[in-house]
C-alpha cells in the first residue's frame, strides 16, 4: 500500500462522512471500533472494527 492508497476501512469511513453520515468512536483500541451513524438522528447503521493505521490517524485528526 502506498500513501496515496487508503485502506479499505479508511475509504469506508471517508465515504460515509462525505455522504453526511456521522462517525462515533466506540473504542480507540487497537483495534479501533467505530459506529457509522445516520446524519439525521445519529442512529447506528454499522460498526467497523479495524487496525488500519491510516484510519486510526484519521480519527485522531477529526
Amino acid at each position: 500500500m502506498t500513501t496515496e492508497d487508503p485502506s479499505d476501512d479508511l475509504a469506508t469511513v471517508v465515504r460515509w462522512q462525505a455522504s453526511g453520515g456521522g462517525v462515533e468512536v466506540v473504542s480507540s483500541g487497537p483495534p479501533v471500533v467505530v459506529a457509522l451513524c445516520t446524519c439525521d438522528g445519529g442512529q447506528e447503521m454499522q460498526r467497523l472494527t479495524s487496525t488500519a493505521p491510516d484510519l486510526m490517524d484519521h480519527l485522531r485528526r477529526t
